[in-house]
């Protein structure tokens, strides 16, 4: 975990019109590599923070948000992904393999804190550049998505 249980944290879109909050500390911190979550954010991997739903909630711009069902995934399952309809900035994920967790983009907040990675998935489409990321154990690098016991931790924070 990366913040105190008190705190609570800010973010927005790039033209600020989806606002958010989340409070207390996030309960995972991933790098994905997966080809649809380059492509969704334009990047070489993206870094999310994952909330219960309980600690994050839309503060503005609810009304902009517009959903992708990504169907075609890695998994066979369907990722519920929410963009800001006005610059298109990708704001959270959804996930069918943890319900009730918001998957914010860690980019989008607006101060910056001590993110710890808790683990590194779809390694086998990394780019060939990226190096390991330092405190990720290599029990906690997937070449593909996380073992059922990784989740079992993460949900365990609840």
């Amino acid at each position: 975990m990366s913040v105190p249980s008190d705190q609570a944290h800010t973010g927005s879109c790039l033209c600020k019109k989806v606002t958010f909050r989340t409070t207390g500390p996030d309960i995972n911190c991933a790098v994905c590599h997966c080809t649809n979550c380059r492509r969704n954010n334009g990047s070489t991997y993206t870094v999310k923070a994952w909330f219960p739903d309980k600690r994050f909630e839309f503060t503005g711009g609810e009304d902009l948000l517009k959903q992708h069902d990504d169907s075609d995934t890695n998994t066979g399952g369907v990722v519920n992904r929410w963009f800001c309809s006005h610059c298109g900035s990708p704001i959270l994920t959804r996930s069918y393999r943890v319900p009730g967790i918001a998957i914010v983009n860690v980019g989008l907040f607006d101060e910056a804190w001590d993110w710890r990675i808790d683990f590194e998935q779809w390694r086998q489409s990394r780019m060939s550049f990226i190096e390991d990321f330092p405190g990720v154990s290599d029990a906690s690098k997937y070449d593909d998505f996380p073992h059922k016991c990784e989740f079992e931790r993460v949900m365990a924070r609840l």
